[in-house]
């Protein structure tokens, strides 16, 4: 849910407008013009993107670091794996704060720690060399790290644009979706250069460079403190429990949107990051060339998918929610056929990769309509934890789904599982209609 919020204030004085832009960072001029091109929302993209930008290029750069050392492709993806359950339980403090604190102090924060992380980790490669539990400690908790800047992210996003509407909303996670699709892409380029240039420890010096840089951008983000209904005496956990009720009893529509962006998540993670590589490269057993193309291929579509989306904003109300997920499912469809029925494995790679890139498309434009539905259902103080708990909830999803599909395409044929993720589309498609009707 993969995959992500800020400003409003009535302006009836001199005095009140002098101080509004720090207290909501729209300009009054913002109100006449395009609110996505004012400079707070500029300020978020550019910190976003270059935050996350160093994060996938020090991942990159890690996991060949690792590799070469090493010579274990699983001893870095080991790393990752276990950074899951920390971030699944620390994610909602970054929720918490964000409800509680300043957003951008919440962001400026995260990235100096990321910043202050890797260059701790540069003084102990500089002194004892490499060293693999140094580098799982800095992978640990710079996934940590980004999770809880997630939710301050899309928390900030309605506090910006909740007066302007939901269409807007989406035009702006549209925005976020194509920094976050760019930043994917452009390390996987990028970084191999860089790496074979000047290797580890300098590409780590860029990286915490880029953290430092994003800090220093957010700095400039003119954002109040989120507004809260308490008295600010309750701990942590009651925050928590104060959402879960919000979730259970005031919104469960919003509730039951969270857990099938999770089921979702479960879907698309299961048969595009395990499934599509394994079919491509052992069931079909083409080579890495044709799998990296192919892979391009489907990356490039989340990043049109995001662009398309941000241009039919208007139409991509809640009512369209199923429409969505009756196109995802018709997306997999095709790709079963190819796998079940008698065809040339080239015919079955541009079947699957075609596919792939469509289902892209549709989980994009889900996304794009699901997120800003669960963010402008919650109040001001309540946006942070939802998310972070909307959050955990997809990343419990991501590895469930790994584990699943790892196992259901050694037991069955690919064409099998193809048939039985159609039909596990299929059927969400009546809970997704009945919660579609209650927003």
């Amino acid at each position: 849910m993969t995959n992500v919020s800020r400003h409003t204030a009535q302006r009836t004085t001199e005095h009140t407008t002098e101080r509004t832009p720090e207290r909501t960072g729209q300009p009054r001029t913002a109100r006449a013009a395009d609110p996505l091109r004012s400079r707070d929302f500029r300020l978020l993209i550019a910190g976003l993107g270059i935050s996350l930008f160093a994060n996938l290029m020090l991942r990159f750069a890690m996991s060949m670091w690792v590799l070469d050392e090493t010579g274990s492709a699983a001893a870095f993806a080991s790393i990752l794996t276990a950074s899951i359950l920390p971030t699944i339980l620390l994610s909602p403090l970054g929720g918490v704060a964000a409800d509680r604190t300043n957003r951008r102090t919440v962001m400026v924060a995260l990235d100096a720690l990321c910043a202050a992380t890797v260059l701790a980790c540069v003084a102990i490669f500089s002194a004892a060399g490499f060293n693999l539990a140094a580098i799982a400690v800095m992978q640990v908790t710079l996934a940590v790290l980004d999770a809880m800047e997630t939710p301050t992210v899309q928390a900030a996003l309605p506090q910006m644009f909740r007066s302007h509407g939901e269409d807007v909303m989406r035009r702006a996670m549209a925005a976020v979706n194509v920094v976050n699709q760019t930043s994917t892409l452009v390390p996987a380029v990028l970084g191999g250069v860089l790496y074979a240039a000047v290797g580890a420890m300098p590409m780590m010096g860029i990286t915490a460079a880029g953290f430092a840089a994003a800090a220093v951008v957010e700095c400039f983000i003119r954002l109040g403190a989120p507004q809260r209904s308490d008295d600010g005496r309750a701990s942590a956990l009651d925050d928590l429990r104060a959402a879960g009720r919000f979730l259970t009893r005031e919104r469960p529509a919003v509730l039951h949107l969270v857990l099938i962006c999770a089921a979702l998540n479960f879907l698309v993670t299961g048969y595009a990051e395990v499934g599509f590589p394994y079919m491509v490269r052992t069931v079909l057993g083409f080579g890495s060339t044709a799998y990296g193309l192919a892979y391009g291929l489907v990356g490039a579509s989340g990043l049109l998918g995001a662009l398309a989306g941000g241009r039919a904003a208007k139409t991509l109300s809640m009512r369209r929610f199923p429409t969505a997920i009756g196109v995802f499912s018709l997306t997999i469809l095709p790709q079963a056929l190819a796998m079940i029925l008698p065809a040339a494995a080239g015919l079955r790679l541009a079947a699957l990769t075609a596919g792939t890139c469509a289902t892209m498309v549709a989980i994009t434009f889900a996304n794009l309509i699901a997120v800003p539905a669960v963010q402008m259902g919650c109040p001001e103080d309540m946006t942070g934890k939802v998310m972070s708990l909307a959050l955990s909830a997809s990343m419990c999803a991501q590895p469930l789904g790994q584990i699943a599909y790892g196992w259901a395409y050694s037991a069955f044929p690919s064409g099998t599982v193809l048939a039985m993720t159609f039909v596990l589309a299929v059927a969400m498609l009546p809970p997704v209609v009945h919660v579609a009707r209650r927003f």
